[in-house]
């Protein structure tokens, strides 16, 4: 069972992220970049205040030294591999979305040392390792999204026809991977939820606030204060458990990013229904 959801995890992320580059273009994500106002905004809420805010938590909840490191480095992860399916579901602005992911991601193998070694809160790990974990969520992530809108330019007419299969598809295998991701970890969730759990449940809470907050105060629509509030809740707990387990060797500083895994899914689908629900006005981008 558990080899199955291994392969199959990858696929489903994968074909997740070909339905949002149907959705997008080059053009879209470069705009992001070109104008850099809220990407800015959305990488200092994310790299900086996220970080140093999981630091003042672990401190604040008196945490153990290895449930402290374990909630930085979830703090100090890059952007969740389906958060940018999750921005397409949540109407956030997804080419925000994705050229966070893209920078957070590039950068996790400097950044995630980097805030190690700032906190002191343990010792640098191996630079190499998350370097070749970077490479492999881009691959999962990135290059299928750059594959979806190089397809929607090639092949315009039948990208339009593969979009109304595969997008009730995706959908499918999203509710799969939320499914899986509480099965695999509720019995940890449970053996010490009572000991990190409000620590991690404020650290999510910080996060939406951050970003939420954050937009408001520089005046960014409503649809990229969305993808920051995201992006910056859905953190990549595969890189986090991958640091703690492989490169520190230390399988307790996994625990708390796999309780996050359980409280940013359960966020997840709240921010997907509020921008679901009806509204009476619309914002600006």
């Amino acid at each position: 069972m558990i080899e199955i959801v291994a392969l199959f995890l990858p696929l489903g992320l994968a074909l997740l992220m070909f339905v949002v580059g149907l959705r997008l273009s080059f053009s879209q994500v470069a705009k992001a970049f070109l104008y850099p106002k809220a990407l800015g905004t959305g990488l200092i809420v994310q790299m900086v205040l996220l970080p140093a805010t999981a630091f003042l938590l672990a401190r604040f909840f008196a945490l153990s030294e290895p449930m402290a490191v374990g909630l930085v480095l979830v703090a100090a992860a890059p952007g969740g591999v389906t958060s940018n399916y999750i921005a397409y579901l949540a109407r956030a602005d997804v080419a925000l979305s994705a050229a966070m992911t893209l920078v957070t991601t590039a950068l996790c193998a400097i950044t995630i040392p980097l805030i190690l070694v700032l906190t002191g809160l343990t010792e640098l790990p191996d630079i190499s390792g998350l370097v070749r974990m970077s490479m492999l969520m881009i691959g999962v992530t990135l290059v299928p999204m750059i594959a979806g809108m190089a397809f929607v330019i090639w092949q315009p007419d039948w990208a339009k026809r593969t979009s109304l299969v595969l997008e009730p598809a995706s959908k499918l295998v999203f509710a799969i991977i939320i499914l899986a991701t509480f099965v695999q970890n509720w019995q940890p969730m449970m053996a010490h939820f009572s000991s990190v759990g409000p620590a991690v449940i404020g650290l999510n809470l910080a996060a939406l606030a951050l970003a939420g907050g954050g937009g408001l105060l520089l005046g960014l629509g409503t649809e990229c204060r969305r993808a920051i509030m995201v992006e910056a809740s859905l953190q990549n707990v595969a890189v986090a458990m991958f640091v703690a387990g492989a490169l520190l060797q230390n399988s307790a500083l996994a625990i708390p990013a796999l309780i996050y895994a359980l409280v940013m899914n359960i966020s997840a689908l709240l921010q997907i229904g509020l921008a679901q629900k009806p509204r009476l006005s619309t914002t600006g981008v």
